[in-house]
């Protein structure tokens, strides 16, 4: 029996990832049953990789299209309105009276 070898750092695919493999190829004519059952990725033309749970894990940690997610910013805008805030209501109560 041949072993099936995952395409990006070619170790030998786990049996779930072998099994779900062979089924993905044998279902790409029913797309109805292949988007029930899809778990591995996809290439450009539609099939399923060969590729072992690391890897997997490592692609589905990537966003398509190879750039990282952009982080959330939130923390900064929060901090730079409060000291806008903070200067502002300096600025207003620290003026002279006229």
């Amino acid at each position: 029996m041949t072993t099936c070898r995952c395409q990006f750092c070619a170790r030998t695919l786990e049996p779930a990832q072998e099994f779900r493999y062979l089924v993905e190829i044998e279902t790409l004519d029913d797309p109805t049953h292949l988007a029930r059952i899809r778990r591995l990725p996809a290439a450009a033309d539609g099939r399923p990789l060969r590729v072992c749970a690391g890897c997997q894990a490592a692609i589905a940690a990537r966003p398509p299209g190879g750039r990282p997610a952009p982080r959330s910013r939130s923390g900064l805008f929060t901090a730079v309105g409060v000291f806008s805030l903070g200067w502002f209501l300096t600025t207003l109560l620290a003026s002279p009276r006229v």
